[in-house]
């Protein structure tokens, strides 16, 4: 980073400092607002560019995203909680309107594994996902192929990162919203050197949306978000308790075996991580369950289905009545064209379904 540009930068995150002691919750715009007021013109790239820093290598402010409204930070007033994992494992998701949703699915990208990535299919998934009228994107994780610690492990590291700000789609109308899986593990806490900052830094995957700017790593291998009346259990591997991570779903022949079902709070589950699609529905405590196995969106399920797209359909009253369930297969020259779409009725009885792809 040059000197002037250093300078500018280390005064905006002064001038942004002081705007949060005054308004704790800020959007990006309202900071861009009140900067603009008082005659102090950066553009919203900088703004971005500052708050992650503040976000993500300072742990100083947390981020809220709302389904409909811009995304909301917050000073974080407790300096005990800046560095810790409050902060930094910190992400919630509002979902603050009642309208019809619907939301692509893909997972285990492995950006980095020649034998498995796949550019032009992603971008062509994301275009077609558009044309449907989809504005988010969930990735279920294994962004990355995992790399080993040897004396390139940096190098290799930041070739992947290249990768990624290069070619993975940087969509404005859809923002993505990506786990971390088992490969993205091995890229949290590395040890790099920041040569925007000039300082050795241990690298968070948040920063990803530096590159893309619509992409943010939610950092944990499971999260959860309540739409109405349905709860939706989001995972790479299918850990319905992260703090029991031996207890999950490795194959899915363990469906029928496995206890970890019974009691769930969960109406739909969805996760990653095995690489096949698959669309299960079961009943506990006599209600239906829907568990969606998202497939790897890769060269390894060309000419099969590499991704979804969901539709959650509401009712008079504000309820998730139903939801479909859209294969997008990809054939030998990357188009994405649909299959079979299941229904799910949330508010009374299912067909068994069983289906794996």
């Amino acid at each position: 980073m040059d000197n002037i540009l250093s300078f500018k930068i280390d005064n905006l995150e002064f001038e942004i400092r002081n705007l949060f002691n005054l308004y704790n919750d800020l959007t990006i715009k309202d900071i861009k607002k009140y900067l603009d007021r008082d005659k102090k013109f950066y553009s919203i790239k900088e703004i971005e560019y500052v708050v992650n820093i503040l976000s993500v290598d300072y742990g100083i402010i947390i981020r809220d995203d709302f389904w409909k409204k811009d995304a909301v930070y917050h000073y974080v007033i407790n300096k005990y909680y800046w560095d810790s994992a409050f902060s930094k494992h910190y992400y919630s998701f509002t979902v603050d309107d009642i309208d019809n949703k619907k939301i692509l699915l893909i997972s285990d990208t492995h950006i980095g594994n020649l034998q498995f990535e796949n550019y032009s299919m992603l971008h062509n998934i994301y275009d077609y996902a558009l044309k449907k009228g989809v504005d988010k994107c969930f990735h279920l994780g294994d962004i990355f192929s995992r790399i080993d610690y040897d004396k390139d492990y940096i190098k290799k590291f930041e070739n992947q990162l290249a990768l990624f700000s290069k070619y993975y789609p940087d969509c404005s109308e859809i923002k993505t919203y990506s786990l971390i899986g088992n490969h993205d593990e091995y890229f949290n806490g590395f040890l790099t050197y920041e040569k925007m900052m000039n300082i050795p830094i241990k690298y968070d995957l948040r920063q990803l949306s530096r590159y893309v700017s619509n992409f943010y790593v939610i950092p944990r291998t499971a999260w959860n978000i309540d739409f109405s009346n349905v709860k939706m259990h989001l995972s790479h591997k299918l850990y319905l308790n992260w703090m029991i991570r031996d207890k999950k779903l490795n194959v899915l022949e363990e469906i029928n075996d496995n206890d970890f079902f019974d009691k769930m709070d969960y109406n739909l589950l969805i996760s990653g991580h095995l690489h096949k699609g698959f669309i299960y529905n079961y009943v506990s405590d006599n209600q239906d369950h829907l568990f969606l196995g998202v497939p790897s969106t890769t060269k390894l399920n060309q000419n099969g289905v590499v991704a979804y797209i969901i539709s959650l359909n509401y009712d008079d009253l504000g309820n998730v009545s139903d939801i479909d369930v859209t294969l997008l297969l990809s054939n030998s020259n990357n188009k994405i064209y649909e299959d079979e779409t299941f229904n799910f009725n949330f508010q009374g009885k299912n067909k068994s379904l069983k289906r794996s792809f």
